[in-house]
């Protein structure tokens, strides 16, 4: 298949530097390149606003426009389009400061060769696609973080309200007291929850993002001098923070609507013995080659009524706790059985164990175990289960030994049925 284009606006004022960087593009033959050329920041601005472009070459030395400003005034017509800035030889100083401003990276003429300009155009592109999803991130946990204060809002006052009907008969005060006190309950549980979010969303955020600008850093100062091996293993590093802060805010997000009685509910027939089959392999492209992850049924079919994207949450939490909480070399099992008219799934592992102190409260949110030590984790998987359980109607316990591992069983009706409060939470929700 065809790689896609490279659409390049080059702004550039000298005919043969421009010419040089054209023939530069030809010689790497195994990408394809559009290149649109103008000789003014003006030009530029204008052709920026009537089309398309994956990157920008610009010049700093432009006859209506020198330095800084022209990287200034392109970033604020295309803020979202990355920037390589070319420079002389005695603009060195200048060019890094471009890289301040908004521009991605900085080539010197007189020392750009086919080799080092596309490198540079692919690792622009790569880094400004990396920001705009650690943008993105931030903006769905804003998002999330004004919806919790809009919730308690709302909650404070509903209380308000309430408080002014207290005058009325005693029978119907003691009603309304103890709807003021559920009401209480459930403000202080969002706000406690709230509290937490931002504990914990402010403490996981940390070594991501630490991570991504270590690496880019590097990136930017180093990436000339490394092979495509050490330069691949720093983009990695990004590509794995990126999806770890992506999964935080989709964990952040499951268990605020679940909390909030909005979690979406779609039970559909599913074939489980192949749902089961392909989730574990899935897992084990995933997992580290030291833990083998395994899957055991004594039928080749059972078909129950689920819905589809909360087994697959509730499976791989439980699945992705027994690879992290086990030792090299040990053994993960996922057990499918049908008995009756229930489903039983079983997660065993040879992991560090849970003490009995700390089951009591396993499946409470931002809850962990006393004996994790410096496992990383939000408290939120294991509450996360629990609430995809109860949905479905039905239940999970737990069997462990510490230093010997754990086991999860979760029963669930073949047909599902969900209770009358469940439903009536979830009216509410379109799925």
């Amino acid at each position: 298949m065809d790689s896609p284009t490279i659409k390049i606006l080059l702004v550039e004022d000298n005919p043969a530097d421009a010419d040089l960087l054209s023939e530069f593009l030809e010689e790497a033959d195994e990408t394809q390149w559009s290149l649109v050329h103008v000789e003014k920041l003006k030009e530029a601005l204008q052709t920026l606003r009537e089309n398309h472009f994956d990157v920008i070459l610009l010049d700093l030395s432009l006859p209506d426009k020198q330095g800084l400003a022209t990287v200034v005034q392109t970033h604020e017509t295309a803020p979202d389009l990355p920037i390589v800035v070319l420079t002389g030889l005695n603009d060195r100083v200048t060019a890094l400061d471009a890289v301040r401003q908004g521009a991605q990276d900085y080539l010197v003429k007189g020392k750009i060769d086919s080799n080092l300009l596309v490198r540079a155009i692919g690792y622009a592109i790569e880094r400004s696609n990396t920001l705009k999803q650690l943008r993105q991130s931030e903006e769905q946990l804003q998002r999330l973080n004004e919806e919790l204060e809009h919730r308690v809002k709302e909650q404070t006052e509903e209380l308000r309200d309430k408080n002014r009907c207290l005058q009325s008969e005693i029978t119907e005060r003691q009603r309304l007291e103890e709807e003021l006190r559920n009401a209480l309950m459930k403000e202080k549980e969002l706000s406690d929850l709230k509290s937490n979010i931002i504990s914990v969303v402010s403490h996981e955020y940390r070594t991501p993002l630490a991570t991504i600008l270590s690496s880019t850093e590097l990136l930017e100062n180093y990436s000339h001098k490394w092979d495509q091996e050490k330069r691949q293993r720093h983009f990695k590093r990004i590509e794995n923070s990126v999806h770890h802060l992506t999964q935080l805010v989709n964990d952040v997000l499951i268990i605020s609507k679940a909390e909030a009685g909005k979690l979406d509910f779609n039970p559909v027939p599913l074939e489980l013995v192949e749902f089961c089959y392909q989730l574990v392999e899935e897992l084990q492209l995933t997992a580290s080659t030291q833990h083998n992850i395994s899957f055991l049924c004594q039928t080749s079919s059972i078909k129950a009524c689920l819905d589809e994207k909360l087994l697959r949450q509730f499976l791989t939490n439980l699945l992705s706790n027994a690879i992290k909480y086990s030792p090299h070399g040990g053994n993960v099992q996922l057990e499918l059985e049908c008995k009756q008219d229930v489903t039983i799934f079983r997660i065993r592992d040879q992991g560090i164990g849970i003490p009995l102190k700390d089951q009591d409260q396993l499946f409470e949110a931002f809850h962990r175990s006393s004996n994790v030590g410096t496992i990383s984790g939000t408290g939120l998987g294991l509450a996360i289960v629990k609430k995809c359980v109860d949905i479905h109607n039905g239940q999970i316990a737990v069997e462990s030994e510490v230093g010997t591992g754990t086991t999860f069983i979760i029963t669930i009706p073949l047909i599902c049925q969900v209770t009358e409060q469940l439903a009536e939470s979830n009216s509410q929700s379109v799925y």
